[in-house]
């Protein structure tokens, strides 16, 4: 399963050189510049050892298909997201995984609103792709190349009037933020300065390898949590490789799970916002935060894309997933982990708690989250199986299969971004998890 592509809404992805490589991401960037015919392209990427590869390839392509191409460098992709929205470009390509470990890269596309390709967009490109027939411009009228600089200090003063700046700034918080050498790494210095937090940051050295599994989560917490414990911090967050996801450490140095991002974001504006949309495959804290503060909760499929298309189609302000992602529409079409992080900073100045304080009074939850591999060619035999199975439990068959139990749910289904299955599975109490557990294993292996 090593050598295959991964090809979903917003792009591709898949291990370097098996699945992805310089010929294909040459292919892909030259389908989409077809698929836009003309203007510009704006191209970014992380900080992996194959990124820069990829996005000299990706660039040709653009240029060579007659379109001109501005490469912001090694930023994250929601800063490229929020930049695309204020700028003229026709879309844009990010270089990044993300989540995904180190042999792992991917090729994202954006609209020229700097969303997620929707699902009436990508089928289009990838018919391009898939039928090789790409847009060439003769010698003489070849797109340009050009490199520029992001304007941070546009998206700081953006993020600024978010929350308040003035509170922020008063309470002084130190923070202790693990980047896991990513592309928010370089920013972490003007960010704190900006809002006057006193930032204490390992693993922020874009130029290394990633220092532990680039997914924020509890599992991947524990540096952050021996430095938070020791420099007495605020409170301490982990970032992924390309900046749009991010998990909490408390100031007990205690690390969060990334579920618990969404909920505190909309707890943050509660009182500016309706609607929220998220997954049928994100924590029911989303449902206790919406019936707390009045906020109605969508469910939809999983992934940017689904998430924002469904906040456009609502006329939702917020949304996010249980991955650690955030997305405040009025400010950006992206999920964005710095901006989850500020949101978090303005709820505990506003309200003169810690951290602890904020999360007491949340559900106490038991959840499990499992990865199963199973290979591209029985993945949806093997769904349809558990469908039948599971068909009497009229089972939400929005995104996979998602079963309402009294006790617990749980969701099964087959990840966008690699060749696993994956389950996931909340309840009030560690029994009732680990019978569904055992349940969903042994019916998946019969």
């Amino acid at each position: 399963m090593e050598d295959r592509l991964r090809i979903s809404v917003s792009g591709i992805r898949g291990k370097v050189p098996e699945a992805l490589n310089v010929e294909i991401a040459s292919e892909f960037a030259s389908a989409f510049s077809s698929y836009l015919e003309k203007g510009s392209i704006a191209l970014s990427r992380d900080g992996r050892e194959s990124s820069r590869m990829l996005a000299m390839s990706a660039a040709s392509s653009v240029m060579a298909s007659g379109l001109d191409c501005v490469d912001y460098g090694r930023i994250p992709t929601p800063f490229l997201q929020f930049h695309l929205r204020r700028t003229r470009f026709s879309g844009g390509i990010s270089v990044s995984a993300g989540h995904n470990p180190s042999p792992w890269n991917a090729i994202l596309l954006l609209n020229r609103e700097g969303h997620y390709l929707e699902a009436s967009e990508g089928p289009e490109v990838f018919n391009v792709y898939e039928a090789g027939s790409f847009q060439k411009a003769p010698w003489n009228k070849l797109g340009t190349f050009q490199e520029s600089s992001f304007p941070f200090d546009q998206y700081l003063e953006a993020l600024s009037q978010t929350v308040n700046l003035k509170e922020i700034k008063k309470a002084g918080f130190t923070c202790t933020a693990d980047p896991c050498n990513g592309a928010v790494s370089p920013f972490l210095k003007p960010y704190s300065e900006f809002f006057g937090l006193n930032m204490i940051s390992i693993n922020d050295e874009i130029d290394k390898p990633f220092s532990h599994s680039p997914e924020p989560s509890a599992e991947n917490s524990s540096q952050a949590e021996a430095v938070v414990k020791a420099m007495y911090s605020d409170i301490g967050f982990l970032a992924n490789s390309d900046g749009s996801r991010l998990s909490f450490v408390s100031e007990k140095g205690v690390g969060l799970s990334e579920e618990m991002t969404l909920p505190l974001c909309l707890l943050s504006l509660k009182d500016r916002i309706k609607t929220a949309v998220s997954t049928v495959a994100t924590s029911s804290l989303i449902d206790w935060v919406g019936d707390t503060s009045d906020i109605r909760i969508i469910k939809t499929k999983v992934g940017q894309s689904a998430v924002s298309h469904t906040m456009r189609a609502e006329g939702a302000e917020a949304g996010g997933e249980g991955s650690g992602s955030f997305l405040f529409l009025p400010f950006s079409p992206g999920y964005d982990s710095l901006l989850a992080l500020t949101l978090v900073l303005d709820l505990m100045a506003k309200e003169s708690k810690s951290l602890s304080e904020i999360t007491a009074p949340f559900p106490e939850l038991v959840r499990k989250k499992i990865k199963i591999q199973v290979s591209p060619e029985k993945i949806y035999r093997v769904m349809d199986m558990l469908e039948e199975k599971y068909s009497g439990e009229s089972p939400d068959v929005t995104d996979g299969i998602r079963i309402n139990r009294k006790k617990a749910w749980f969701i099964i289904r087959p990840s966008s971004t690699e060749f696993i299955l994956r389950i996931m599975i909340e309840g009030h109490d560690s029994e009732s998890v680990t019978d569904i557990e055992e349940e969903i294993k042994e019916r998946i292996e019969t």
